[in-house]
């Protein structure tokens, strides 16, 4: 494990009004500063130990970067280690530097924030999206993938932002909802903030990145990954296998012909950018120091969003907004098939920091929550271990007998495994996909196994079998849902359940009809 510890002395002058804004230090003293900082990386290097964390973390104030270290490996099959230089994918992240740059622009007047998407992409329908609405993710640009992606790519072809834009203009989708009515969270409204820069200014969108971003902060590690050399420094994405049992290298995975990641690299403006812990400090310092944009963008980047109705959200321009215990906090998820990561930037404490896992497990959030207990000076819980992921790493060794007896042992151990229904999901979805049935109603077995009074696990494998046209099973287990609901002193007599109740029993009825019709058919 490579770490690097800063000089924690800081300094107290006051350098702008932005910066009036702040506190000078995110504790009371220094030790107690020295003190989370060392609750966090204990709580990262046991994780890393029990294999639920294979990552990095940094923390620095306005001033100075405080810690940085990294737990694991930067690639899992070779087992070379993690350094703290290494650059990660930061994915979503990306979003915030990308209206950054927008800003920056609007500053600069190479338009405003009211101007139209169709000023820059005129053969498009969606007349009432504003680059402000796409900002904000409440533009109603439909969903690229299901709408085009998947139907009209060749996904063995490489896959460009103007080859996505194309396919806006050609096959037009409908829009999901006026402009300005809901906020709903759109990749590809920033891959058409990325075509307006390069539109309104005649330049790349990483030429762009690095004269109005990059240079003035001086990050000097941060570009796509397209334009990485193969000896690059970076930490290669992982996912969990199925086949192998293990997380490997997404390169390695049988998935990922069929990843997006794969095919589609060359994205620009909500993903695709690479950086080091270094560099995403040097990002905010600049921000918090107005060497990026002044203060009035800044306030208007910064500024919640709101829908027609007047409802203010908790994103504001390329930003999520969350308010702790009255106090102002900005950042950004990411995640991707072989990553996640958290950065944030504590306005009212004076710290910033990057939380990243190279590999794609259920614990970040979970982690990344007992972070900001630790910083807040809260009492921080056990970050328990999935037990789906365990039995999915011994699946394809054992058979599911043995792997039932495991849940089942598992599921006896409370405080230190859990179990959630979507995780078995997203598994049997894996190889529902690949149309391996079996494998996939195993995983939906074994969540009843797991979780034997949870109705809806009971559900989910009714629906698999009525899915499959198998209506006997599926009734079968519609009707054991209804007793679980039934027989659950927290849920019967609720509306709701009573609602679900109704629900199931309808699918029952038309079920039974459809198989009393067929037996008439048959008899004729």
């Amino acid at each position: 494990m490579k770490v690097r510890f800063i000089n924690m002395t800081t300094t107290l002058f006051v350098k702008n009004t932005f910066i009036l804004l702040l506190c000078i230090n995110f504790s009371n003293c220094q030790e107690s500063r020295e003190k989370k900082i060392e609750k966090i990386d204990q709580l990262l290097s046991d994780l890393n130990s029990n294999e639920q964390f294979n990552g990095g973390f940094m923390i620095g104030d306005r001033d100075v970067m405080l810690f940085e270290k990294v737990y694991g490996y930067a690639d899992m099959k070779t087992k070379k280690p993690l350094d703290v230089t290494n650059s990660f994918g930061i994915a979503s992240v990306n979003k915030t530097i990308t209206a950054t740059l927008i800003m920056k622009m609007v500053e600069l007047e190479y338009f405003t924030v009211n101007n139209k998407l169709v000023d820059f992409f005129p053969k498009l329908p969606y007349t009432d999206i504003t680059i402000d609405h796409l900002l904000t993710h409440t533009s109603g640009i439909p969903f690229y993938y299901d709408n085009l992606v998947k139907k009209h790519w060749d996904k063995f072809k490489q896959l460009t932002n103007n080859d996505l834009f194309k396919l806006y203009e050609e096959h037009q989708p409908k829009q999901e909802f006026p402009a300005g009515e809901k906020f709903s969270y759109s990749n590809a409204g920033y891959m058409f903030l990325a075509g307006i820069a390069e539109r309104a200014s005649k330049k790349t969108y990483d030429d762009l990145l690095r004269e109005l971003i990059f240079e003035p902060a001086n990050m000097k590690h941060t570009q796509r990954l397209t334009n990485i050399n193969d000896d690059t420094n970076l930490a290669k994405p992982h996912a969990l296998s199925l086949q192998e049992g293990a997380y490997v290298p997404l390169d390695f995975h049988e998935g990922y012909p069929d990843y997006l990641d794969s095919y589609f690299r060359d994205r620009k403006g909500a993903g695709g950018l690479n950086s080091t812990f270094t560099d995403l400090w040097k990002f905010s310092n600049a921000l918090q120091t107005a060497k990026i944009i002044e203060g009035v963008a800044i306030k208007k980047m910064l500024s919640p969003a709101k829908t027609k109705d007047g409802k203010q959200n908790m994103y504001a321009r390329g930003w999520q907004l969350e308010m702790i215990n009255g106090k102002r906090n900005i950042g950004h998820r990411g995640g991707s098939e072989g990553e996640n990561c958290f950065f944030r930037i504590a306005l009212d404490e004076n710290y910033t920091y990057f939380l990243i896992a190279n590999a794609k497990t259920p614990y970040l959030s979970k982690i990344n929550n007992q972070i900001k207990n630790i910083l807040q000076g809260n009492p921080i819980e056990k970050v328990k271990i999935s037990g789906v992921e365990r039995l999915s790493l011994l699946y394809e060794k054992n058979d599911y007998e043995t792997i039932a007896s495991e849940a089942k042992k598992l599921s006896a151990q409370k405080d230190d495994y859990y179990f959630e229904l979507v995780e078995f999901n997203n598994i049997s979805w894996q190889y529902w996909q690949q149309e391996n049935f079996e494998k996939a109603f195993d995983f939906l077995k074994l969540a009843t196994v797991a979780m034997p009074n949870n109705a809806g696990a009971w559900e989910v494998l009714a629906e698999a079998y009525m899915e499959r046209g198998k209506n006997e099973q599926a009734i079968k287990y519609y009707k054991l849902t209804i007793d679980k609901l039934n027989t659950d002193e927290t849920k019967k007599d609720k509306k709701w359940v009573t609602e679900w109740i109704v629900e199931i029993q309808n699918k029952i009825e038309k079920m039974e009809e459809s198989k009393k019709n067929k037996s008439i058919e048959k008899r004729d």
